[in-house]
């Protein structure tokens, strides 16, 4: 279900929205992702397997393509694939951790082997992983005016959001490429 909608969403969400800041787009993401993990909290039955794996599929759509956009137009020139590849640094490291609390989480609500009269709380599994995945959109919300760049710079605004709002953002480097109208006799 995920690889499928992904295809066809990201395409339709990204041309829907592509006068929307990629931080703001990320930031709902976020949002959209994380909640879809409370889908699980209510039921472990497969609709809601399901509506999980739909919603998941959804916040990716609308966070991950704005990710590389908004990586890109903050990177300096020359700089785009450093700042690229450190943007996928989180998601390399929280594999290790990620790995060991669901091995724990796994072992301690959903053992493979239950004794007489015990349970799984497979519920409650997911109950702390949805409180865990809410933190980040949660923490993004709180230091929102920082991370959009409200409180660096007074009088600068975010290079995303200027571009995002039909600006052309000129680079230091950018006379090089780009003649000034008023040199060149050909736009007369």
């Amino acid at each position: 279900i995920n690889p499928a909608l992904i295809i066809i969403m990201v395409p339709i969400i990204t041309a829907a929205t592509s006068s929307v800041d990629p931080l703001v787009m990320i930031h709902y993401g976020t949002y959209v992702s994380a909640l879809s993990v409370f889908f699980l909290v209510l039921s472990t039955s497969l609709p809601a397997c399901i509506l999980f794996v739909i919603t998941l599929s959804i916040g990716e759509a609308i966070w991950s393509p704005r990710l590389y956009d908004y990586t890109t137009t903050v990177a300096p020139e020359g700089r785009e694939g450093t700042y690229m590849a450190l943007s996928s640094a989180p998601l390399f490291l929280a594999k290790l951790p990620v790995g060991v609390i669901s091995g724990v989480l796994l072992q301690r609500y959903c053992p493979e082997h239950l004794e007489e009269g015990e349970e799984r709380h497979s519920k409650t599994m997911w109950l702390i992983i949805g409180l865990m995945s809410i933190s980040s959109p949660l923490l993004i919300t709180f230091f929102w005016s920082y991370i959009s760049g409200g409180e660096r710079g007074a009088g600068q605004s975010n290079p995303a959001t200027r571009i995002s709002n039909g600006e052309r953002v000129m680079r230091d480097d950018d006379d090089m490429y780009f003649q000034n109208e008023e040199d060149d006799d050909s736009y007369q």
